[in-house]
């Protein structure tokens, strides 16, 4: 009797879990729609499964007693796919990404020189450890003069990867320049402005505020005005960061744009600034190491 119970109860269940619904579906990237050959699905908690063909495209059996498919591909976020009527599946994965920076406790020391009115100067460069899972302090001090009555002070401070996501990173940044020039222009700007980076395209925008003198035309202006600005990451053979401001007043305009390169711990710039009729072209190269 015991026998011929089990032998029922292995019956019951082989025909439970024999019967099998067939699927078919694709695979296929969301940023670009693109398909993706050799993507692994299986059946959530078995060895059943399948890969997707050069086209993206799958076939598979499913137990009816399970409902869950699994697919995952390199780069991909996994996904899990609640199995219902439709028997023609269309699946979308997301881009996964493991965000690592390397500017995190970082001190950075460089020479400066100006090539038009302030030929000696340096710059100090200083990040704090990562804060808020990735968010970083950033503090940069410029000066640079001509050891006569010419001076250029640039300062300021950042907050850095103050969001991030694939593709995406938002920066805060507060900047102030302050300019005497051949006894004639006296300036000093301040800048609020953020950043927005966009797959190695950066977009900024913000406010800045002026008091600005230049005496031989007589000119004195007190304003403030909108910062736009843009950013890009240069590829093969550059393998630079460029990046370009404008701050627009009543009468008076400032430009800022920047190149950088590093070479291993070597790190290089050149920088047009010109506030007003204040022009300065300026070449760095320094050392930038880690602290910790």
């Amino acid at each position: 009797m015991k026998n011929l119970i089990l032998f029922a109860f292995l019956l019951i269940f082989d025909f439970a879990f024999g019967q099998t619904t067939d699927y078919s579906g694709v695979v296929i990237a969301k940023s670009d729609k693109t398909p993706l050959p050799g993507a692994i699905v299986l059946v959530k908690g078995t060895k059943i499964g399948t890969q997707t063909d050069f086209d993206g495209n799958f076939n598979i059996s499913v137990p009816d007693s399970l409902n869950t498919l699994t697919i995952s591909y390199i780069g991909f976020k996994t996904q899990e796919i609640k199995l219902d009527k439709p028997r023609l599946l269309e699946i979308f994965l997301k881009e996964d990404c493991n965000i690592c920076y390397f500017d995190y406790q970082d001190i950075g020391v460089h020479a400066m020189s100006g090539v038009l009115n302030n030929p000696i100067g340096g710059q100090l460069y200083f990040s704090t450890p990562a804060m808020f899972g990735g968010t970083t302090l950033k503090t940069n001090f410029a000066y640079q003069t001509n050891l006569k009555e010419n001076r250029f002070l640039n300062s300021s401070v950042s907050l850095v990867h103050l969001f991030m996501d694939c593709g995406f990173d938002l920066d805060l940044k507060a900047s102030l320049r302050n300019v005497n020039h051949n006894n004639n222009i006296d300036s000093q700007s301040y800048s609020f402005e953020s950043s927005i980076n966009i797959r190695g395209i950066k977009l900024l925008a913000g406010f800045s505020t002026i008091d600005y003198v230049e005496l031989d035309k007589n000119k004195m202006v007190k304003s403030n005005g909108p910062l736009v600005g843009f950013g890009k990451w240069l590829h093969d053979p550059f393998y630079a960061e460029f990046k370009a401001t404008m701050s627009i007043y009543r009468n008076v305009s400032e430009y800022q744009v920047e190149v950088k390169r590093n070479f291993r711990r070597l790190s290089t710039f050149i920088r047009y600034n010109k506030i007003g009729g204040f022009n300065e072209i300026n070449l760095g190269v320094g050392y930038q190491f880690n602290y910790y």
